[in-house]
């Protein structure tokens, strides 16, 4: 499942570019615009050495996108050749769908010949689990749950996107006649939705998942619990950030249903690197998502309800 935002508060900028619009269709959830206020939920500092990965038989994670932007964008690449490519990769991903292109400016740059800025390309399996998003300056991969069970970002979903990016290489030099993808931005998005249940009945109840989160008290009595759309930025280092949102709204398909989501992406520009480089990235990008989330979030409930498996060095 995936979500549209209404009245969503500005989002920061991160590294100059702001972070695109990069999650899957199906739109199953209304957030609420709010407020922003000081209180920084926790997450805590950590070495890279000796880490812990932790796993969970309930996980909340709704939909993970790993993506990377490109620097200069691949100009060659036009309209044209984009069935070169499906045809690639159409027995996993038989439908193609258009979209605005995201990002900058330079997504939208076009060539002489070309009447229209090449748009972005999705190519969605067929049970909408998994989509390939394609533009002149980006290549991703969204897992969505839908009704699958998450197969975990080490031993599937990274090892599927490293898989499908060779493809696209292959493509991009023996069909448009690209010599070398250079990596300037990569990054590496987890979307958790709870839904009303046992824990969690509306945003009164925030601070039970998420125990550093507090609602201000303005001092008008009978107000009711307002809507929040709050987001932080943790710099962990000059190539990796951490942006945290953390906001409430509705589910669309079930009227007044409430919901949270908690999403993490971490953001890193890497100048103009490989493949093995942006490799690396994304597993430190990995481990301080993961450490973050477990830190940030309640022990009981982890313990309770979402069960961990286990950590795994």
């Amino acid at each position: 499942m995936a979500w549209r935002l209404t009245g969503q508060s500005a989002q920061p900028t991160l590294f100059g570019n702001p972070s695109p619009d990069i999650i899957g269709d199906g739109a199953s959830h209304t957030i609420y615009g709010g407020v922003c206020w000081s209180t920084v939920p926790r997450c805590r500092q950590f070495d890279d050495r000796g880490k812990m990965k932790v796993r969970f038989e309930n996980s909340p994670i709704n939909e993970l996108v790993i993506a990377t932007y490109f620097n200069p964008p691949l100009f060659a690449l036009r309209s044209e050749h984009v069935g070169l490519f499906w045809s690639r990769v159409r027995d996993e991903f038989p439908s193609v769908e258009q979209q605005a292109p995201v990002g900058g400016a330079e997504a939208f740059e076009q060539l002489g010949g070309e009447f229209f800025p090449m748009p972005r390309f999705w190519f969605v399996a067929d049970d909408k689990v998994n989509l390939i998003q394609l533009q002149k300056n980006a290549f991703m991969l969204n897992w969505r749950r839908r009704d699958a069970d998450y197969p975990h970002f080490d031993e599937n979903l990274k090892p599927a996107f490293d898989r499908y990016f060779a493809l696209f290489e292959d493509f991009a030099r023996k069909d448009v006649g690209v010599d070398q993808i250079n990596i300037d931005l990569c990054e590496l998005t987890y979307i958790n939705t709870i839904e009303s249940c046992e824990y969690w009945q509306g945003p009164q109840d925030t601070a039970r998942v998420i125990p550093s989160f507090a609602i201000p008290d303005v001092g008008i009595e009978g107000i009711a619990t307002p809507a929040f759309n709050c987001t932080y930025v943790h710099a962990r280092s000059e190539d990796l950030q951490l942006r945290v949102s953390i906001r409430n709204g509705e589910a669309t398909a079930k009227p007044k249903t409430p919901v949270l989501i908690l999403e993490i992406k971490a953001m890193g520009r890497l100048g103009h690197a490989g493949k093995s480089d942006a490799d690396a990235w994304f597993v430190r990008a990995h481990d301080a998502i993961i450490d973050c989330f477990v830190h940030m979030t309640s022990k009981e409930i982890q313990d309770r309800y979402w069960k961990p498996l286990g950590e795994v060095s």
